[in-house]
């Protein structure tokens, strides 16, 4: 099979060629790291010739970005790697989204659960959600709705920083924080890619929901394994914010990018509490629990750390 993977360079992305190439398919990566650009649709169709399907995850995933850069890669570009892969008749088209479309909702989201996105990024999710399922009379497409992805990359880091630095948890951190480690979602794009019962479907992808913990029970996963023995303190939300803003301003003093913004706040108050059953019916269930995913993120990152201090 050969497989078109745009946003090739991305945390996700380089582990799903590897998976890929692992099954012995043969993978065309697309990613702005080699000058590919899914807003250019000249390249898209070009790369998109010959290929059985396509797996689409480039698109702007941070909060802060506004709404006209994110429709612009997120939509607009969605629609281009669409048009070129109809135009192939590929024998299947995947999204990766985000159960982010589901906005604010009490109790467990299913797929059924009406979209409700609130922030930017969520919308320009939704909506590139729409044009997908729009095409589907034309070739099989299927929607992967990812949980926050826990593993080691950037965001992971700079929480990590936080909590070492004794950054509160803000609120009572009693809300259901249900994520998925990017090795369970790699495994289970290339399941539904394989699987011909998910054409035309919408799932959501995500650690077992019966063993996911609270956000306390997270940070305290991530205490145990960085050995922070000082007692986590928690702080209002209004204070919170405050303090955010504070580190926002500092952080910027630095020239550094900080993923702990105060729109930030709205990320760890959310309840995520998804049902994967739909999933699981298919065949697919995640190997990670929440605590073997918190040990081997913070394994790789110090390992990384390591490395870059002997060099």
């Amino acid at each position: 099979m050969k497989v078109l993977v745009t946003g090739s360079s991305g945390f996700v992305g380089k582990e799903l060629v590897k998976e890929l190439l692992k099954r012995k398919a043969e993978v065309v990566e697309f990613d702005r790291s080699e000058g590919k650009d899914i807003l250019n649709k000249e390249q898209i169709a070009e790369s998109c010739k010959g290929c059985d399907a396509v797996m689409h995850l480039a698109a702007i995933l941070e909060e802060d970005a506004g709404m006209q850069e994110l429709r612009k890669v997120n939509v607009e570009g969605t629609k281009n790697v669409l048009e070129a892969a109809a135009k192939q008749r590929v024998k299947k088209f995947i999204l990766l989204s985000s159960t982010g479309v589901y906005g604010d909702f009490k109790g467990k989201a299913s797929e059924e659960l009406e979209k409700n996105p609130s922030s930017n990024y969520e919308k320009s999710k939704a909506e590139a959600e729409e044009l997908v399922l729009s095409y589907q009379e034309i070739m099989p497409v299927t929607i992967a709705r990812s949980a926050l992805v826990l593993g080691p990359n950037n965001y992971w880091k700079q929480i990590i920083e936080a909590l070492r630095k004794g950054f509160p948890i803000i609120g009572d951190g009693e809300n259901k924080w249900q994520t998925v480690y990017y090795k369970d979602l790699v495994k289970a794009l290339v399941f539904l890619l394989y699987n011909n019962e998910s054409e035309n479907e919408s799932y959501n992808i995500a650690e077992e929901p019966e063993k996911a913990p609270s956000l306390n029970g997270l940070v305290e996963l991530f205490r145990k394994e960085l050995g922070i023995e000082k007692q986590a303190k928690h702080v209002p939300k209004a204070f919170g914010i405050l303090l955010l803003h504070f580190k926002a301003f500092a952080d910027g003093l630095k020239g550094k990018k900080t993923v702990i913004s105060p729109r930030y706040v709205r990320r760890l108050l959310k309840n995520r509490d998804y049902s994967i059953e739909k999933i699981r019916k298919l065949g697919w269930k995640p190997e990670y629990s929440t605590e073997q995913a918190v040990k081997e993120t913070v394994k790789e990152l110090e390992s990384r750390a390591k490395t870059s201090l002997d060099s």
